[in-house]
């Protein structure tokens, strides 16, 4: 801040300083040589602060700044990968959920998903608990595998009894 104050202070008196020179300039050639001196002076006082500019500090501030940034938005997709990760393996267990549910069947289910390469996060893993019958469980593993793409060596039954 003081040293905005000083610049415009220096240019306030150079201003000051021209103004009365010209008003002391006789009318001639002498004038026009005087106004070109003033303006090449207040140019000067103007300009004065970007002789004073540190170029290598301002480079090292911006690599610094690019760097915080981009290590803060690795951390930010980070944290909505991980949030989006959380609402496609409850979609998913919902998915199962309402399967079973137009079997007559009422359970409860767990997913776990693994993102892609494509970025795309697709369920590996699931857990089933509730009642189910040996029919029912084999139609539940059909669905999954087919519609989900889970194998059945991933899927996982708790029956009720087997619940904690």
């Amino acid at each position: 801040m003081t040293a905005v104050r000083s610049w415009l202070l220096a240019v306030i008196a150079v201003s000051l300083m021209c103004a009365a020179a010209e008003a002391l300039m006789p009318p001639g050639p002498g004038r026009r040589v005087g106004r070109l001196v003033c303006g090449l002076a207040l140019l000067s006082a103007v300009l004065s602060p970007l002789a004073g500019l540190d170029l290598d500090g301002g480079q090292q501030w911006l690599e610094d700044y690019l760097s915080s940034l981009d290590g803060r938005t690795a951390e930010l997709e980070e944290t909505v990968n991980s949030q989006m990760k959380g609402i496609i393996e409850g979609e998913y267990a919902a998915y199962i959920v309402d399967k079973a549910a137009r079997l007559g069947l009422t359970c409860s289910a767990q997913v776990e998903c693994v993102r892609s390469e494509e970025g795309l996060y697709l369920p590996v893993r699931t857990e089933v608990s509730g009642a189910l019958g040996e029919g029912e469980r084999a139609r539940l593993v059909q669905i999954i595998g087919e519609d989900l793409g889970v194998p059945e060596s991933e899927q996982r039954y708790i029956g009720e009894e087997d619940a904690p």
